[in-house]
C-alpha cells in the first residue's frame, strides 16, 4: 500500500496518516487486532477510525484491515506464481546502474500502448525516459538503457535496433513473448512470458502477452522502488 498517494487522493490529515501508518507497521498482527484495540493503541478513537474509513471511502473498519493486509499477500503471490523473483535481482541492478541514464522504451502495434505506459510511470518516478526511438540516443558514447517490447520477439524494425544497442555496448532489456527469439538472444535481460506460438497470429487467439508484461512490469518496478 502507498499511503503517501493514498493521503494525497482523499486529502487525510497528519492524524489519519498516522494511523495508517501504523497499522501498515504492525500489518502482519493487525487481524488480531479489534478497533478498539487498535484506538487505544494509536491514542485515537474508534469513531475517528470509522471516519478515516469512509473518508477513504471504505465501508469501514474490516475493508480497512483487508486492505493493509490481503493486498500484501497477493503481491506475493504473484510473484511465486509469475517467478519474477529470478528477474528482480538483475533488473534492479540495471535499474541502479541507469537511474541517470536517458531509457528508450520501444514497441510496435499494441506493444507501444504499453511502451507509452512506461514511459510514463518511469517519468512520473524520477528517470527520463522516452517511448520514441531516436537513432541518436543509440551511438556508442551516448548513456542509454534500451526497453524493447514484441510478443514475438522478431519484428524487424526492433530486431535491428537490439542488434544495433548491443553492438554500441547498450544495455537491453526485452519483455518477449518468446525466450529464444532474436531480441531475447540480444539482451542482457530477458523477461519472457513464454506465450507467443504460431497461433499467435490467430483472429481470436486469446493475447496474454500485454496483461503479463504489465504483470512483470508493475511488480519488478514494485520492488525496485520499494527499496
Amino acid at each position: 500500500m502507498n499511503i503517501q498517494t493514498i493521503s494525497e487522493k482523499y486529502q487525510l490529515t497528519n492524524d489519519e496518516i498516522k494511523l495508517l501508518n501504523y497499522m501498515y507497521e504492525h500489518r502482519l498482527k493487525l487481524k488480531d487486532i479489534g478497533i478498539r484495540q487498535l484506538a487505544k493503541q494509536t491514542f485515537t478513537s474508534p469513531g475517528f477510525i470509522v471516519k478515516t474509513c469512509k473518508k477513504m471511502k471504505l465501508s469501514g473498519y474490516s475493508e480497512l484491515v483487508f486492505l493493509m493486509t490481503d493486498t500484501l499477500d497477493f503481491s506475493n503471490n504473484l510473484e511465486d506464481d509469475l517467478k519474477v523473483e529470478s528477474y528482480i535481482q538483475t533488473f534492479t541492478e540495471l535499474m541502479n546502474k541507469h537511474r541517470n541514464s536517458m531509457i528508450m522504451i520501444l514497441g510496435n502495434g499494441y506493444s507501444e500502448n504499453i511502451a507509452n505506459y512506461m514511459s510514463e510511470y518511469l517519468n512520473l518516478n524520477g528517470f527520463r525516459c522516452t517511448s520514441n526511438s531516436h537513432l541518436e540516443m543509440l551511438r556508442k558514447h551516448q548513456d542509454t538503457l534500451i526497453i524493447i517490447i514484441s510478443n514475438s520477439g522478431e519484428t524487424k524494425r526492433l530486431s535491428e535496433l537490439c542488434r544495433n544497442a548491443k553492438e554500441n555496448n547498450h544495455d537491453v532489456i526485452s519483455f518477449v513473448g518468446n525466450s529464444n527469439s532474436t531480441i531475447a538472444k540480444n539482451s542482457i535481460l530477458t523477461i519472457s512470458t513464454d506465450t507467443f506460438t504460431p497461433a499467435s497470429f490467430d483472429k481470436h487467439y486469446p493475447q496474454l502477452f500485454f496483461g503479463l508484461t504489465l504483470i512483470y512490469f508493475e511488480l519488478l518496478m514494485s520492488t525496485f522502488m520499494s527499496e
